[in-house]
Formats: C-alpha cells, structure tokens, sequence
C-alpha cells in the first residue's frame, strides 16, 4: 500500500484526487467540508444545497449529474451491479437510491458511483478496461467482507482482473483515532491474523484499528497488487479543518462523498 493524494481547489470547491488514477483515466473525487459543502441527505441540511452541491461536483470533474448513482449504505457486506436502467438513482432523491448495499459496480459507459461517509473509510476501484467499483467500509462492513464482495462482483459480471485493478482509500479514521472495544478488536485480529500487517493495537490498555490496513489486507487476498492500492493516510477525525467525523463531533453534520466514474 502507498500514499499519494493531493487537494484540488477549483470550480468553487476543494476535493481530494489521486494522480495515479487522474492518470488512468478515471474521473474522480473524495470531497471535503470547504465552505459547508454536504454530499448526504441525513445531516437536516437543505435537500436543495445538497444536490446542487453534488451537481458542482460532477460539473467540476467532468461527469454527468443525471447518470450519478447512489445506495442506502447499511454497514453491510452486500455488493451491487449498476446496469443502465439504475444509472441515476440516489441523486437528486434519496427515496429512489439503490436499496441496502454499501458496494456498487459498474460498467455502463458514462454513470459513475457515490459512496458517503463520515469516519468509515470509503474506497474506489478501477479497471482500466472499463468497469469501476465503490464501497463504504465501516468496521462492520469490513469484518462482513465488502472489499471482497465488490472486488468478486467487478470479476464476476465483468470479468475484471484484481491484479490489474488500482485501489484508492480515500479520508478515513485512522489508528491513531479509532478506538474500539476488546470484543470489536477480538474481531478484527482474529480476522488479520494471517497477515503480516498488524491491524490493531494496544495502547495503555485501550485498542485501536487500522481500518485502511485491514482493507489493503482484504484487497491483497483478493488478488490486487500492493503497488496498486494507494490510501490517503488522511484521518478524518483529526483533520476537523477540512472533514466531516461523526465521532469528533457527536453526530452527523455532513457527509464526504467518493464518487467515480465509467468513460463515456
């Protein structure tokens, strides 16, 4: 696993990229809180402001508003194909998103793929044949596997190779922030303990998870290189200048989105 994201201010916004995959092709994004920019509809701000936030988004990295897709994420490990007739929904009316998955594929040309979070990690995938992918990775839909559903999904229906896919993680919280209890980090160290890279770690008597080594891990067996999966080693909950974080600030006053797109 490697770093390497930079902050784009342009179009009135401020968002984070990769240039290995900006380099690739993909058009793509992780947003951030410049200016009170909301990606989600659960926060109570204006569902109005909400949209024409994702509109200046797409409108900035060049992608179709109209073809933007959306799930009802449930901290599940449930991965979903995105066919043509499903391109859209979530986007302007959270009623109409895609329902329980906290994955998506796809591979029709022209939509793209919006993950939301406020501490979980989010994560893109990309095929340099075409198809894309995007999961929400909380601790519970990490544990239930939602790396490797969504990676089995983008192999299965379209016939991607993991070996040729890059990874991105995007903002998260890190190991220096989250704090779990012993049963939560049982879990996670029971479930790493074939890896070389450790996931959880002692400090003073409290645990603490590396939610984006424990994804690069699950990638890694699902047959991704290490060299093609990048993670922005930003934390969320320290970064309050620039991120939402629902534990920092007690409850949910904004959304991050990750969103990518297919060509076309």
């Amino acid at each position: 696993m490697r770093r390497g994201l930079e902050i784009i201010d342009e179009g009135g916004i401020k968002y984070i990229r990769s240039p290995h995959l900006l380099k690739l092709g993909a058009r793509h994004a992780f947003t951030t809180r410049y200016k009170h920019q909301d990606m989600g509809f659960k926060s109570g701000a204006d569902p109005k402001t909400i949209v024409k936030s994702r509109k200046q988004l797409c409108d900035t990295i060049g992608l179709d508003f109209a073809r933007l897709t959306a799930a009802r994420q449930t901290h599940s490990g449930e991965a979903v194909a995105i066919e043509s007739q499903d391109a859209g929904k979530g986007a302007a009316d959270p009623a109409d998103a895609i329902p329980n998955a906290d994955g998506m594929a796809t591979n029709v040309p022209g939509a793209s793929l919006m993950i939301l979070t406020a501490d979980c990690l989010p994560a893109l995938l990309f095929d340099p044949a075409g198809p894309v992918g995007a999961f929400h990775a909380g601790w519970r839909g990490a544990l239930l596997g939602i790396a490797e559903s969504t990676v089995r999904l983008m192999f299965e229906r379209y016939g991607s190779n993991p070996k040729e896919m890059t990874a991105v993680l995007g903002p998260a919280i890190q190991p220096c922030c989250f704090e779990v209890g012993w049963d939560v980090a049982a879990k996670f160290a029971e479930s790493s303990a074939e890896n070389a890279d450790a996931v959880v770690e002692s400090r003073d008597g409290h645990f603490f998870v590396d939610l984006p080594v424990f994804v690069a891990n699950s990638l890694r067996r699902m047959g991704l290189l290490a060299e093609n999966i990048i993670s922005s080693g930003l934390c969320t909950h320290c970064r309050e200048d620039i991120f939402y974080s629902y534990r920092r600030d007690g409850r949910l006053i904004g959304s991050l989105g990750a969103i990518i797109g297919t060509r076309g």
